[in-house]
């Protein structure tokens, strides 16, 4: 649709409204061994309405209720919030307002680290979009690794319960430890193996079946990381999942491989991961990297899905005009991500002492685009210049 906002045409693809938010943080010091825990106390500013609208290029802005854009690349200041900082994270949804709805003249108590997981998992899934675009695999892997293997935030508001994206394959991973007695099969007893079709393959894989009833029982193998619970449950997910759908099948035949032949994930965080070997982007060959790709954009799917399935089509009849229905702030940055066309990506501005959006939409061919406006491609030539005069 096309507003006119201050006299400007602007073609945005919706709007969100929304309010200012009021944080309260309590800290407690339970243990002189322990960090503190944080809990925030939210509510929402209604003395503040706040409207956010899309727009192609622009990404999601902030606009006036009377009209005229007054920010502009709301993802991007997200982005920008350094890991961790629960003080920036508290600035951020103090001046755009809650991700998710909260009742009136009453506190909500947030747990501080659930709010930087979730604000992580959309960081996350933007990274993840600009690596598909550059083809930076180890970004690709660090960023899917992070959203199916990291742990489900889930939390009450009033009635309702909200929670981050469950992957089908992270509920198998979690839960899934059936593991087949294959002694009686008739290629087991004639070959000591059993053979599996494998879509990452995309033939059979013959699986020797002293390893697997090695990792079965917990006992030691060749395999450094064979005996964590959740490759046990992959090695079990790898065996009998036979009835899931295509893509998580992929995911499950795709980890099995990168697990037993490059190495064990060990632990997960955000920005990365520790696997029980040294892990090596060299050992990713064609076949992985071609996965990968697969890989990044099935999740990239079901995380937006998951958090744009409150959204939904509405007809003024008043203005004979179709919009989105977008009720939180969390799906308007979601729907965000939904409408960053192929080819766009987020950079960073290379100017260190940037001041301004350091994080930036733009089409990915535009390699020669290093800087987020003028003034820091001058500030940074500035810099260099006086750099050299040392």
């Amino acid at each position: 649709m096309v507003e006119k906002i201050s006299g400007i045409s602007l073609k945005t693809m919706f709007q969100h409204e929304g309010y200012g938010c009021h944080c309260a943080k309590d800290t407690v010091n339970t243990s002189p061994n322990e960090n503190p825990t944080v809990t925030l106390k939210v509510c929402p500013d209604t003395s503040t309405q706040l409207l956010f609208s899309y727009a192609p290029k622009d990404g999601l802005n902030m606009t006036g209720i009377a009209g005229g854009i007054y920010e502009k690349n709301i993802l991007g200041k997200l982005l920008a919030l350094p890991k961790g900082d629960i003080d920036k994270h508290i600035d951020f949804i103090e001046k755009y307002g809650f991700l998710y709805p909260l009742p009136e003249n009453a506190y909500t108590a947030i747990e501080a680290n659930d709010l930087i997981d979730i604000i992580n998992r959309i960081k996350s899934t933007i990274r993840l979009y600009s690596c598909i675009n550059k083809k930076d695999y180890k970004g690709v892997l660090i960023h899917v690794v992070y959203l199916l293997f990291a742990p489900v935030i889930e939390f009450r508001i009033g009635d309702n319960v909200f929670s981050t994206c469950s992957h089908r394959f992270k509920w198998l991973l979690d839960s899934y430890n059936l593991f087949p007695d294959l002694s009686r099969e008739p290629e087991v007893a004639a070959s000591g193996t059993f053979s599996v079709d494998d879509a990452f393959l995309r033939k059979k894989n013959s699986i020797n079946i002293s390893f697997y009833n090695a990792v079965r029982s917990g006992s030691d193998t060749n395999l450094q990381g064979s005996k964590d619970p959740r490759f046990k449950n992959l090695m079990a997910m790898y065996i009998g999942c036979k009835d899931v759908d295509e893509e998580t099948r992929f995911l499950i035949d795709f980890f099995y491989h990168l697990q037993t032949e490059v190495s064990v994930i060990k632990e997960v965080h955000f920005g990365g991961f520790k696997s029980y070997t040294t892990f090596s982007e060299e050992a990713l060959d064609d076949s992985f990297k071609n996965a990968l790709l697969k890989i990044a954009r099935i999740v990239i799917a079901e995380e937006i899905n998951h958090n744009i399935r409150g959204i939904h089509p509405k007809y003024s009849g008043g203005k004979l005009t179709a919009t989105w229905q977008v009720d939180t702030l969390i799906e308007a940055l979601y729907f965000s991500i939904f409408y960053m066309s192929n080819g766009e990506m987020y950079k960073e501005c290379e100017n260190p002492n940037c001041k301004r959006d350091r994080f930036f939409l733009v089409a990915a061919t535009r390699t020669n685009k290093h800087y987020c406006c003028q003034q820091c491609r001058n500030a940074a030539g500035a810099q260099r210049y006086r750099n050299r005069q040392l």
